[in-house]
C-alpha cells in the first residue's frame, strides 16, 4: 500500500487505485510506520510526500516486487507475501513441511497453508509430494530463485532503515574462493570494520559452483577470487581487481631449492610429486599453459585439490610441488614455511576480482566492502 500512496501522492487516490477505503490504507501505512520506527511520508495540505526513508525503502519493494513479477506475473506479485516466500525457501532446504515449520519457529498448519497459498497466486504447482519427502517441480526451482532475490532486497532495505536511524551498520555476506581467503578479504574486510563500526559480515568459502550458486539466490552479496570470463553465467558481472601470478611453491629447506642442485627450469621438477588444481578452474588453465608453453607433458597428480589446508600441509610435509597465488599463500611464504622456487614460468596470468549479480543494487554496506576489496588490490601482490 504505501507503494501505492507513493505513486499516488495521498492515501485517497491510493485507494481508488486499490479498490479500498482511504481509512483502510492509511491505517496500513501508519502501522508500517510503527513498525519501522521511521515516518515513511511527510504530510501536508497537497498530500503525502515521501521521507527519505520512505525512499529507500520502496526502492527495494519495488525491486523485490520485479522478482515475483519474473518469477509468476502481476497475481503471484501481488498476493505473495514474506511468509508463503520463507514457507518456500525452507521447503526447498529441508525437504519437508515439519522440518521448515521447526526452522522456521512456526507451526506445520502455518507452513502447508503459505505454500498452498504460494501455490495458487502462481497458478501452478510448486512443489512434487511423497513419502520420502517434497522436492520442487522446475516451475517451484524458478519460483525460488526469485523469491530468494525478492526476499535479499527486502532484507537489504529494512538494512538500509536501521543505518539511517543509526541502528546499524548493515550487514554483508561475501563467497571467498581459496585464494583470496589468506590476505585480500581479510584485509579489505578489516578495512570496512574500521570505516563501519558494529557492521555484521558473514564469510562463506567453497568451491565456484557452490558459491555463485549462493550469488544467484541472494545467499550472498558477492564472490571474491579467481574470474571465468566468457565463462561465467550471464546473470553475473565480474570486475578486474588484478591479474595474479602462479608460482612453484615447496616446503622450506626443499632439495631442490637451494645449491648445486636446485631447481632452474620447469622439467627440473618433472619428477617431483606434483599437486594441481581442480579440472574447469582457472588455475587448473594456468597449470596447463605454463606446461605446454615450455614444451612438456602434464606431470603426473599425486593429488587434485582446491583447499588451501590440505595443500599448505601436504607441502610442508614432503618433496611435492604446486603452483599457488602468493595471496594464497601468503602468511606461509612471510613466515618461512614455504618458500617459492626461482623457476622463469610463462602462461600463469589469471583475473582475479569480484563477482556480482548483474541486476542487483549494491547497499552501502557493500559499497564500502568493494572500495575497500580495490584498495588491497592497488596495494599490490604481497611478496
Amino acid at each position: 500500500m504505501a507503494e501505492a500512496v507513493a505513486r499516488c501522492g495521498s492515501a485517497a487516490a491510493a485507494a481508488a487505485e486499490l479498490h479500498l477505503s482511504a481509512s483502510a490504507v492509511s491505517r496500513a501505512v501508519v502501522q508500517a510506520e510503527a513498525q519501522l520506527g521511521l515516518a515513511l511520508f511527510e504530510r501536508g495540505a497537497r498530500g503525502m510526500a515521501v521521507t527519505p526513508a520512505g525512499e529507500a525503502l520502496l526502492r527495494r519493494v519495488g525491486r523485490a516486487r520485479q522478482q515475483l513479477l519474473l518469477a509468476g506475473g502481476p497475481l503471484l506479485a501481488g498476493r505473495a507475501t514474506d511468509a508463503m516466500l520463507l514457507a518456500l525457501a525452507a521447503m526447498a532446504e529441508h525437504r519437508s513441511e515439519t522440518a521448515a515449520a521447526r526452522a522456521l519457529g512456526l507451526t506445520q498448519a502455518a507452513v502447508h497453508q503459505s505454500l498452498r497459498q504460494l501455490e495458487h497466486a502462481a497458478r501452478m504447482p510448486l512443489l512434487q509430494r511423497s513419502r520420502r519427502g517434497s522436492r520442487l517441480t522446475d516451475a517451484g526451482e524458478r519460483v525460488l530463485l526469485r523469491a530468494k532475490l525478492a526476499l535479499a532486497e527486502l532484507r537489504t532495505g529494512h538494512d538500509e532503515l536501521a543505518a539511517l536511524c543509526g541502528r546499524s551498520a548493515g550487514r554483508v555476506a561475501v563467497g571467498a574462493l581459496p585464494m583470496a581467503c589468506d590476505v585480500l578479504v581479510p584485509q579489505a574486510l578489516s578495512m570496512l570494520m574500521r570505516a563501519m563500526p558494529g557492521v555484521q559480515v558473514t564469510v562463506v568459502d567453497g568451491t565456484y559452483a557452490a558459491l555463485v550458486h549462493q550469488l544467484r539466490h541472494g545467499d550472498v552479496d558477492l564472490v571474491v577470487g579467481p574470474l571465468r570470463g566468457v565463462r561465467a553465467p550471464p546473470d553475473v558481472a565480474e570486475e578486474t581487481l588484478f591479474v595474479d601470478r602462479l608460482l612453484p611453491v615447496v616446503r622450506l629447506g626443499h632439495p631442490l631449492a637451494a645449491g648445486r642442485g636446485r631447481a632452474r627450469t620447469l622439467a627440473d621438477l618433472m619428477a617431483l610429486p606434483w599437486i594441481g588444481p581442480l579440472p574447469g578452474t582457472p588455475a587448473r588453465a594456468a597449470f596447463e599453459r605454463v606446461f605446454a608453453a615450455a614444451g612438456l607433458p602434464l606431470p603426473p597428480l599425486a593429488l587434485q585439490s582446491h583447499s588451501t589446508p590440505v595443500l599448505r600441509s601436504l607441502l610442508q610435509a614432503g618433496d611435492a610441488v604446486a603452483l599457488v597465488s602468493p595471496w594464497q599463500m601468503h602468511g606461509e611464504l612471510q613466515a618461512g614455511r614455504l618458500q617459492a622456487l626461482a623457476v622463469p614460468l610463462q602462461g600463469t596470468e589469471r583475473a582475479i576480482g569480484l563477482m556480482q549479480r548483474s541486476d542487483g543494487l549494491a547497499a552501502p554496506t557493500l559499497q564500502r566492502l568493494v572500495q575497500a576489496l580495490r584498495a588491497v588490490a592497488v596495494a599490490g601482490t604481497p611478496r
